[in-house]
C-alpha cells in the first residue's frame, strides 16, 4: 500500500521511521535535518504561532527518542536561512557507544 502525500504528512510514525532510516543510512557522527521533517515526526499538541505548514517540535519527545537511538539531538540556527529563523533544522550528533545503551 502507498501512502499518500498528505496521509504520511499526518502520521508521525511514517515521519519517524523515514528519519531512523535515513539516520541510519547516515555514515557520520553528525546529520542535519530539516525542521519541518522533524516537526511532522514528532508534533507538539500546540499550535504553532509562525506557520499552519507544519506543527511545532515537540522537542521533549524528540530527544528522549534520539537517546533511546544513540543520538544527541540540539537545534542548529547557524544553519538556518533567514527564512528558516524561527524553524531552524535540527542537528543530530551521534553519542559514543560507550555513554549510551538501548532501552529494551
Amino acid at each position: 500500500m502507498h501512502a499518500t502525500q498528505r496521509t504520511t504528512h499526518r502520521d508521525p510514525r511514517a515521519w519517524q521511521s523515514a528519519l531512523e532510516r535515513a539516520l541510519a543510512a547516515h555514515g557520520g557522527g553528525v546529520a542535519l535535518a530539516h525542521y519541518p521533517h522533524v516537526a511532522n515526526a514528532f508534533p507538539s499538541s500546540s499550535p504553532n504561532p509562525y506557520t499552519r505548514e507544519h506543527p511545532l517540535l515537540d522537542y521533549r519527545e524528540l530527544k528522549a527518542w534520539a537517546t533511546r537511538r544513540g543520538w544527541h539531538v540540539r537545534p542548529a540556527p547557524e544553519q538556518a536561512s533567514r527564512e528558516e529563523r524561527y524553524r531552524p533544522p535540527v542537528r543530530f550528533t551521534r553519542q559514543p557507544s560507550a555513554a549510551w545503551h538501548p532501552s529494551h
